[in-house]
């Protein structure tokens, strides 16, 4: 029997669809992992089993007030790896300013 956090999809999901929107220093794989963990370890688990049981958290994950609660969670985690990432940042934030100091 195969079970699975019905969460996950939807919070990659929505992650997919609001990363470059969500301001962090780094946009690495990493970073998005770390953003992705720390957003189901702050929603509660939503395990089903089949696609029938997905589709029900789905549709339930399309009211206003659960689609904002795991907005939040995104952004709130955006701002956790923002200020702590795991890995030391190589590049600036902006482009513009490794040319900034240049005569």
């Amino acid at each position: 029997m195969r079970v699975r956090n019905a969460m996950e999809i939807l919070v990659e999901e929505a992650l997919d669809n609001y990363w470059q929107q969500l301001e962090l220093p780094c946009k690495c794989e990493i970073c998005k992992t770390d953003v992705y963990a720390i957003t189901l370890n702050t929603l509660p688990p939503r395990y089903v089993s089949n696609e029938n049981g997905y589709a029900y958290v789905r549709a339930q994950n399309f009211n206003d007030q659960a689609r904002l609660k795991m907005l939040d969670a995104i952004v709130k985690a955006t701002g956790i790896v923002a200020v702590r990432p795991s890995h030391e940042i190589t590049h600036p934030i902006d482009p513009s300013e490794s040319n900034s100091k240049e005569v």
